[in-house]
């Protein structure tokens, strides 16, 4: 059994401080294209360097960028 992400809350967390994807790329000098894939759950793994960084910027924890389940 693992713990898993189900669902991104990145848009949700986005929308509360009245930001969108493009913005959230500038400020972590990640490309649009990379956001949307991490957004979408393209990503099999996503490095916690880049999550500490997402979350730094939408101030939240790396737990709070997604739902999770154990599967």
């Amino acid at each position: 059994m693992e713990y898993v992400p189900v669902r991104c809350r990145i848009p949700v967390l986005l929308k509360q401080i009245g930001k969108n994807q493009q913005w959230l790329a500038d400020r972590t000098g990640l490309g649009k294209q990379r956001i949307s894939d991490i957004v979408h759950l393209r990503m099999d793994n996503i490095s916690i360097q880049r999550a500490a960084l997402i979350a730094y910027h939408l101030d939240c924890t790396i737990d709070d960028l997604w739902v999770w389940e154990w599967r």
